[in-house]
């Protein structure tokens, strides 16, 4: 027999409570679900195991030890994947600025090459000049001298120059839709044409293409190369400052580099040719070999091919964050351009909008330093308005619950109505005008209706035509006028009344509307308004006029579908409102329960002390997971992407709906154009020695992602989901067991006993598995989820649209499932607060528990939902509106936008400071209420709010709680003889 709960105040005593008799241990430790097999899930009684008259049982033991044992083992798992990842794993690459190929600044070979700079792309810049030469007339005498005179040495075949016609469209071929339309240069006059345009390139102190009197206007215009930096940049690592080292005469590690076009273009061979083959012209040669002249930074400055090392002329550069360097405009350019020019230059493209968000983090960091002084003191005034919002929710909460069920009533019959009038909108009336004078015609239906009621005098409203013969009780016009008497000339005088076979035929009595002798198009009245001389009239009891000019809403069968709807939402209305009565009581009920919520929050302000270690605790850990982890997200495996080379960049980046070679998979690698390497015997994109005949060049590369996903990731992830879980359960239930003990406390003892102490201190003393165990199960629900969002991810890289969907479906699925976990835990964890159980049967409890009082948990939860947007609405608008107005006491002359978002930011977290503390005090408070409901305990230890619905209730057997749980151990013993 299980003893009344006055008695186990004698196991508290000792000092160590886990330590039980052998008998008690399977039941409270046991492994992670030790629950006795037999538990049942009766309704909490007075002297039974379910006692709470007393509050939240005394007599514990440690549950679900053996889940906190794995839990901690855990921990030194992932300390000792951690450990083995930080010997290959390298962070820097997860951040530092990668290169055109992938590689990464400040590591590995370019460890002293930290800053990501932009050097000239002559593929997407100087391969237009050269093909303007290479396809011009003069290159076409020249190479068909070449074929006249071939050279062992520099083999020219007629294929070759097949090739060339095609790849410069001189003749229809694959690819060309018509001729180039490039600018011809005659035979001797490529000096001249290559002079002004190269220069623009190869001068590096000049300001080069952004000049106005450039000669590439046409082609490369300013606006157009810096909306298109990635295009004509390519991004390099050099040195440790955002600055062109100095070329001229002095500079010793200087190279230079005479341009040859790639060997994926067509007339590579072509080039090379008019470069140096004998039956050339000399003068053809002398300008390529000077005219595309460049010089290069030293291989100690860019450790890079002398192709990307060029100095793009007009440029300089700014300091950002993380060894980046923004490009902007130099002197020279600016002095060419204006100032007003450059400005609008270096707004456009994604590269200045990355300019621009950087001076605006660098102008926020300003701002939010100089008013410190004022933030502070906004977070001080906004927790006392949190505080104070507290103290009001207890007297407010009724009214804001009842005025918010009004409202929505309210909502639903107002949105019928203009779902409903809408259907019947003339077209050129205003919604809201057709609704007016809706109302109007109604209202003076009703007053007509009444009128004619009582004094039993029923007139006909009948109407033909224009109305002539209308002889019915209107008198109000469609706008709402009232109407004038007809016999009367003020405000405005007539001549119907002049004549009397008018006056009696139209029957013009009173105010009635009428159309006397058919004057107008249909029945009117000159009404009593000054300024409104006449107007129209409806007959009675006609709501909407007919359209002269058609509906608003031209579709019949769509106005039709419109009244529907509406008589749907009118159906809700009525409802919503039955709803709202049969649910009065228990409306009342979730009422009382947030009083009492916010009554817990407002007298025990220390509570918010568990949310603030929470906040910090997170933040913590997240901070030591994310270093951890950067080990093990860095290491990217060498074959995780191909190394081989493609031929062309949809084969290796994909196309809409075929996946690429680099990008089948998520993370997705990254593609870059290999030049080749002219050294090489058997290179994919140079072939032997820059000999490509025969060979097809494959030039296009893969370069592996930043991270890549592991089974040792998943491992760590999953720790940081249980941690962060485990973090939670614990604040959920320190929050419950410090609810729990005050509610069951007795109005004069309310307040002294330090309950949010006691609370901390029993879930650390007892209850650490259970908090365990309930946060590994959200942990692993969370887990399966985002697995679905990694799948979904590989699914999209393989470009599997079918698999997609099917796994964004899963993961609405696992979102479901998750939302339900998180409420069943958090009322298990309110239930091992009260009784002391273990996780099990903690959640078997609270299931129960809740089927039998379903209507009363979804009652309390719509309105705890409804009253935590409302107090997070208050708080951040309070907090907003007082940080604006210290800031403009403090600072006037600063833009008060950044320092507004960061107010905005902590009234929010004030806000959910307070707020989900109170809604857990909400729910702990409904199963303490529904606990002495079951066991018919008076209203000595139930919260003010809640007294009247326990004295209201009399099918509950009332029983005094004192007899059973405040009888001193000594005495229960005592009785306990003696029985």
């Amino acid at each position: 027999q299980v003893e009344p709960f006055g008695s186990r105040g004698v196991a508290s005593q000792t000092p160590w409570s886990c330590l039980k008799p052998p008998e008690l241990l399977s039941a409270t430790m046991g492994n992670c679900c030790g629950a006795k097999a037999d538990e049942e899930t009766k309704k909490a009684e007075q002297g039974l195991e379910k006692d709470l008259s007393g509050g939240p049982v005394k007599d514990r033991g440690c549950t679900d030890i053996l889940c906190l044992v794995f839990y901690i083992c855990h921990w030194f798992a992932f300390m000792g994947v951690v450990m083995i990842g930080m010997q290959d794993g390298e962070p820097l690459k997860l951040y530092k600025p990668r290169d055109f190929k992938g590689d990464y600044c400040a590591v590995g070979e370019y460890q002293s090459h930290s800053k990501l700079m932009w050097t000239l792309n002559t593929t997407a810049t100087v391969d237009e000049v050269a093909k303007q030469l290479v396809c011009s007339t003069a290159s076409q005498v020249a190479l068909q001298a070449v074929l006249n005179n071939p050279d062992p040495l520099y083999p020219f075949t007629t294929s070759d120059y097949d090739s060339w016609e095609c790849a410069c469209c001189l003749r229809p071929c694959d690819g060309c839709t018509g001729s180039a339309g490039l600018e011809d240069v005659a035979p001797g006059g490529a000096a001249g044409a290559m002079s002004s345009r190269m220069g623009d390139f190869t001068n590096p102190s000049s300001s080069g293409l952004f000049s106005s009197d450039s000669s590439n206007m046409g082609s490369f215009s300013p606006d157009s190369i810096w909306s298109e930096m990635t295009k004509f940049f390519v991004q390099v690592c050099m040195g440790d400052a955002c600055i062109y080292p100095e070329l001229n005469e002095t500079t010793v590690s200087k190279r230079s580099w005479t341009y040859t076009p790639s060997y994926s273009q067509g007339w590579k061979a072509a080039w090379d040719i008019l470069s140096t083959h004998s039956s050339v012209p000399q003068d053809l040669k002398d300008t390529i070999a000077s005219q595309f002249k460049f010089e290069v930074f030293g291989k100690d400055v860019c450790p890079y091919h002398e192709r990307y090392c060029i100095p793009f002329p007009g440029v300089a550069f700014k300091d950002l964050p993380m060894d980046y360097c923004m490009p902007q405009l130099d002197g020279n350019a600016v002095a060419a351009l204006g100032t007003d020019v450059t400005s609008a230059l270096e707004g456009k493209g994604t590269s200045s909008m990355s300019a621009s968000q950087e001076t605006g983090l660098g102008a926020a960091f300003g701002d939010m330093l100089a008013t410190l002084d004022a933030f502070c003191a906004v977070a001080f005034y906004g927790f006392i308005l949190g505080l104070c919002f507290m103290v009001a929710l207890r007297f407010i909460v009724g009214t804001v619950v009842w005025m918010s069920l009004g409202v929505v009533f309210l909502t639903l019959l107002l949105g019928g109505g203009m779902m409903y009038v809408r259907s019947y909108q003339c077209s050129g009336y205003g919604l809201f005008q057709t609704i007016f004078e809706a109302g109007m015609a109604a209202a003076s239906a009703a007053a007509t209706t009444i009128s004619q009621a009582l004094s039993g005098d029923i007139v006909s409203e009948a109407m033909t035509g224009d109305g002539e013969d209308y002889r019915g009780a209107q008198t109000i016009s469609k706008k709402g006028y009232f109407c004038q008497d007809w016999d009367s000339n003020d405000p405005h005088t007539h001549n119907f009344k002049s004549s009397a076979a008018v006056y009696n035929a139209s029957d013009l009595e009173f105010n009635y509307c009428r159309n006397p002798t058919g004057a107008g198009n249909t029945i009117f009245c000159f009404t009593t308004d000054s300024e409104k001389r006449w107007d129209s009239c409806l007959p009675v009891g006609v709501i909407f006029a007919e359209c002269e000019n058609g509906f608003e809403v031209q579709d019949e069968t769509m106005r039709e579908v419109m009244k529907v709807v509406a008589y749907i939402i009118w159906g809700m209305a009525g409802i919503w409102i039955l709803a709202v009565f049969c649910l009065l009581k228990r409306i009342r009920l979730a009422v009382a329960i947030n009083k009492v919520a916010a009554e817990f929050v407002s007298t025990n302000p220390n509570i918010l002390l568990v949310p603030i270690g929470q906040m910090f605790f997170t933040f913590f850990w997240v901070m030591i997971w994310v270093f951890c982890a950067s080990f093990l997200l860095s290491q990217v495996p060498v074959d995780y992407t191909p190394d081989v080379a493609y031929e062309t960049y949809a084969e290796a980046y994909g196309t809409y709906d075929v996946p690429g070679a680099c990008t089948g998979s998520w993370p997705a690698g990254i593609v870059y154009k290999y030049e080749g390497d002219i050294n090489a015997t058997n290179d994919t994109c140079s072939g032997v020695l820059g000999d490509i005949t025969g060979i097809t060049p494959k030039c296009w590369k893969c370069a592996p992602p930043r991270y890549a996903f592991d089974t040792r990731f998943a491992g760590a992830f999953f720790s940081l989901l249980w941690t962060n879980a485990f973090i939670v359960a614990f604040g959920e239930l320190a929050v419950a067991m410090s609810v729990s003990t005050w509610f069951f406390t007795t109005d004069d003892a309310r307040g002294e006993e330090a309950v949010v102490k006691k609370g901390l201190k029993t879930c650390c003393r007892y209850h650490l598995g259970t908090v365990a165990f309930g946060s590994f199960i959200l942990a692993v629900v969370q887990f399966i989820k985002y697995m679905m969002k990694y799948l979904e991810k590989q699914a999209a890289a393989q470009k599997n649209r079918v698999m997609v969907m099917v796994f964004k479906v899963l993961q609405c699925v696992m979102w479901c499932f998750e939302k339900c976990v998180k409420f069943l835990n958090k009322n298990a964890y309110i239930q091992t607060a009260l009784m002391g159980t273990n996780f099990c049967t903690s959640a078997k409890n609270a299931f129960f528990l809740i089927m039998r009082n379903i209507i009363r948990f979804g009652t309390v939860a719509v309105l705890g939902n409804a009253m935590m947007m409302i107090g997070l609405t208050i708080i951040i608008c309070g907090c907003a509106g007082i940080g604006y107005l210290i800031l403009q006491a403090m600072y006037p002359d600063i833009s008060p936008v950044v320092p507004m978002m960061s107010y905005i930011i902590l009234g929010y977290m004030t806000g959910k400071l307070f707020m989900t503390t109170y809604a857990l005090a909400v729910d702990t408070s409904l199963q303490c209420f529904i606990a002495c409901e079951e066991m018919g305990i008076t209203a000595e230890f139930v919260p003010g709010p809640l007294k009247k619905l326990v004295d209201d209730n009399p099918q509950k057997q009332k029983k005094s709680a004192t007899t059973s749980s405040k009888v001193a151990p000594a005495q229960e013993e005592a009785k306990g003889s003696e029985d």
